[in-house]
């Protein structure tokens, strides 16, 4: 988390997340209909690698961890003895959800190479061969490790988290009534 946003109230950095999160969401489904709709205009099988059941977990995962944290974190109804359990298995699932989203990409771009260079079929150079398309995607992909890396440092560095706060506005609902 940005130091700056320790100060003054957290519901706008709930929200901002929120938000974020769900546009990613959004994105993730309507890649998985371009996918599901190239497949089958083609005649390729769905869900048939490790790619595709890393993705669809991932999404998953995403779908229940956005909805449960919405009922837990922004709507008045979960108890602060709840959402200060449920705050450490949100991390943990958020976590969880970066790596196998890495894994789903690394797994998509390793399959994409070895189907995109295939000889028999296009007259490229073998992957084995390392052509520069090999050594691009090869760098993406250390790239996205890197990545994920970097955001799992800050996640789990004390210096970036921020303190904890009694319960004052910070574990304040979205819809609680101010009295």
């Amino acid at each position: 988390r940005l130091p700056f946003s320790w100060a003054g109230p957290k519901l706008p950095w709930k929200l901002l997340h929120a938000f974020l999160t769900l546009a990613a969401f959004l994105v993730s489904v309507l890649g998985l209909v371009a996918v599901f709709k190239f497949h089958n205009d083609h005649k390729f099988p769905n869900l048939y690698s490790l790619h595709s059941w890393l993705g669809l977990a991932a999404v998953i995962l995403f779908l229940c961890q956005w909805v449960t944290a919405l009922y837990t974190f922004l709507l008045p109804w979960a108890s602060i003895w709840l959402r200060n359990l449920y705050k450490h298995i949100h991390v943990f699932f958020g976590t969880v959800i970066l790596t196998l989203s890495v894994a789903a990409a690394i797994a998509g771009i390793n399959e994409k190479l070895i189907f995109s260079l295939d000889s028999r079929v296009n007259g490229s150079l073998p992957y084995s061969s390392l052509p520069p398309e090999a050594c691009f995607m090869n760098t993406v992909g250390i790239l996205v490790v890197v990545f994920c890396l970097l955001v799992l440092w800050m996640l789990f560095r004390p210096t970036w988290q921020r303190p904890d706060q009694s319960r004052s506005e910070a574990q304040q609902p979205l819809l609680e009534d101010e009295e």
